[in-house]
């Protein structure tokens, strides 16, 4: 009985587990593609937004704003918005 308890323990851990791997279309997914497509000094926040839906954290500034985006796969962004809300720099990790 405690090794049948003890297999659907390790059974059921392994399945919370690996939902990343079940090929989830992830549309706002942090992809190489998108992330060449942002360019310092003419990106916009709406296009920001397009791209990777409403970021996990908005930190507003006294010039701009902090922009912060993760996806399923824990992929991350983060964006450095300047007064006009457009890209003045960003830090991508996947």
């Amino acid at each position: 009985m405690k090794k049948l308890i003890a297999v659907l323990l390790v059974t059921f851990l392994g399945a919370g587990c690996s939902t990343v791997s079940l090929g989830v279309n992830d549309t706002y997914a942090i992809t190489s593609e998108k992330v060449s497509r942002i360019d310092e000094g003419s990106t916009t926040m709406e296009q920001l937004n397009e791209m990777f839906g409403k970021p996990e954290m908005n930190i507003p500034a006294e010039s701009g704003a902090y922009y912060f985006y993760k996806d399923l796969s824990l992929n991350s962004l983060w964006v450095v918005l300047d007064d006009n809300l457009t890209v003045k720099k960003y830090t991508w990790s996947n």
